[in-house]
C-alpha cells in the first residue's frame, strides 16, 4: 500500500445545524499522497464535499494533526468516530473546542 499522509482538519466553528450538536461537524479526516496539493484543493472548495461546504460557509480551518500512513490508517481513524479526541486543538481547550 502507498504511504502518504493522513491529516485532521479542525474547523474554527461548527458546520451544520447549530441547534443540534449531533448535526454538526468540526473536523475532516483525510489522506493524500501529496498533502500540499490536497490542501490547496480544499482551500479552493474542491475535493471533499464537506470541505466545499466549509469554504462556502466562510469557515476558517487549520490542519491540526498529521500522521505518516496510508488509506488503511485513514479508515481505522475514521471508524473511531472520535476526531475531537485526536485533535490537539480540542484537547488543549482551543477556541471553540467542545
Amino acid at each position: 500500500m502507498t504511504t502518504g499522509t493522513v491529516y485532521l482538519i479542525h474547523f474554527d466553528r461548527p458546520l451544520g445545524d447549530l441547534d443540534n450538536p449531533r448535526g454538526q461537524a468540526r473536523h475532516y479526516l483525510g489522506y493524500s499522497d501529496d498533502l500540499e496539493a490536497r490542501l490547496e484543493r480544499h482551500r479552493e472548495g474542491n475535493g471533499a464535499a464537506i470541505m466545499a461546504a466549509v469554504v462556502r460557509a466562510g469557515i476558517d480551518w487549520t490542519v491540526a494533526r498529521i500522521w505518516d500512513g496510508d488509506r488503511e490508517l485513514e479508515r481505522r481513524l475514521k471508524k473511531r468516530h472520535n476526531s475531537p479526541r485526536l485533535c490537539p486543538i480540542c484537547q488543549d481547550g482551543g477556541a471553540g473546542s467542545r
